[in-house]
């Protein structure tokens, strides 16, 4: 074998392990984030207590108009526990949180938020003139209550190592 043939196999093979090596250390890193984030969210009790107040509401649809002074309490848990779903939908979007174990272990209580949220949403979406208001979670909802993504499409998100984010919603104001 020629000594040229030999030193561009053994750099091949070094880049390889390199790239394999760089891709596991991502997909470890990510898997850890996600479990970090999921932690701190089910330790804080702040957390826990504006998620069982309104767990409720949520369950049964009947989130009452939260823009009545009234309401104020269960507001703050609504704009408390809508963000942190929405920055884990953002990250899941992004690449960023592990979408599989997020999945497995969120699934219920992030399609059962935005069911509960829909006309709310909707609602602070046309008040504020920004349709881009809890796009992420809209878009993770839709994305795990429809047909999974096929052998093709999950093959093309393992490649690019997120999954295809779709359309972004336009966003005005």
């Amino acid at each position: 074998m020629e000594p040229q043939i030999a030193v561009l196999i053994a750099a091949g093979l070094a880049t390889t392990g390199w790239l394999y090596t760089a891709r596991r250390a991502r997909m470890l890193s990510r898997k850890q984030h996600t479990v970090n984030i999921m932690l701190q969210a089910s330790l804080n009790k702040d957390f826990r207590e504006m998620l069982n107040k309104l767990g409720p509401y949520l369950r049964d649809k009947t989130l009452p108009e939260l823009e009545k002074d009234e309401h104020k309490e269960l507001r703050e848990a609504v704009r408390m526990i809508g963000n942190h779903y929405e920055f884990m939908a953002a990250g899941v979007r992004n690449g960023d949180f592990d979408e599989r174990l997020l999945k497995d272990s969120e699934r219920g209580t992030i399609v059962m938020l935005f069911l509960g949220l829909h006309d709310y949403m909707w609602r602070l979406r046309n008040s504020r003139q920004r349709m881009a208001i809890y796009e992420h979670l809209e878009w993770l909802h839709n994305r795990w209550e429809t047909k999974p993504p096929g052998r093709v499409r999950r093959i093309s998100e393992w490649c690019v190592g997120r999954p295809f984010s779709g359309k972004r919603v336009p966003t005005s104001g």
